[in-house]
């Protein structure tokens, strides 16, 4: 397999690739099976069940910004990151039609070489994205993911449940040819997280979409930080 950076570059290619493709005529809202023009519902329950109202929030391959400014609306200081500058100039635009000033800002970065402060976020959300790094980023995402996060944050993982029979593409890396998205089960969530964060729930989900009529299986994965010394 190709060394870390090889895959970096080769992923940031493939989304802006991607982004382009999908807003070259125009489109306001993309045809991402996963897109959704509101706020996840069980994301939102999830922050008022934990009694999280506020505060510095990461939105991990924030794409078109919809999750990240609804949030924002309900109260949170909100950094959404992306690959993808295509991505990142729709979601800036989603942001300009917005009436209210809300406590948005979007930035180019790579949660697998982030250059996001230490201690920064009090709430990270990953919807979708780390599924798509999985198969060459997984250390390094745990390694930044805890760099960054506070040492009493929560990060909510929403990945793709290997019970979804659908969107089960496959990509050539190197000489491997892996699923992408990866399908996760429960044994594999525990199995990859379970070493370097406290594992509160893991919580059958959807990615609720405005383009699918049924929408992705998914799961909901509630962490936070192992107790540091």
């Amino acid at each position: 397999m190709p060394d870390r950076v090889v895959l970096q570059l080769w992923n940031r290619y493939k989304w802006e690739y991607k982004n382009r493709s999908m807003y070259r005529d125009g489109r306001a809202a993309p045809r991402w099976p996963w897109y959704a023009e509101s706020l996840d519902p069980d994301v939102a329950q999830t922050l008022h069940e934990y009694g999280v109202h506020g505060g510095a929030l990461l939105d991990v391959g924030t794409c078109s910004g919809t999750q990240a400014i609804a949030l924002a609306k309900l109260g949170f200081e909100v950094t959404g990151t992306d690959v993808s500058e295509t991505a990142l100039g729709q979601a800036r635009a989603n942001l300009a039609g917005e009436e209210a000033c809300l406590a948005v800002e979007f930035v180019l970065d790579d949660i697998v070489s982030t250059r996001l402060p230490a201690d920064r976020f009090d709430v990270i959300l990953d919807r979708a994205c780390f599924h798509s790094i999985y198969h060459f980023g997984t250390e390094r995402y745990i390694e930044n993911v805890l760099r960054i996060l506070k040492p009493h944050g929560m990060v909510l993982l929403k990945t793709m449940s290997a019970e979804e029979e659908r969107f089960d593409d496959y990509d050539t890396i190197g000489n491997l040819t892996v699923q992408m998205p990866r399908h996760f089960d429960r044994k594999l969530l525990r199995d990859t997280f379970a070493d370097s964060f406290a594992i509160h729930d893991i919580r059958d989900s959807f990615f609720y979409s405005s383009n699918l009529e049924r929408p992705a299986r998914a799961y909901l994965t509630i962490l936070s930080a192992v107790e540091r010394d």
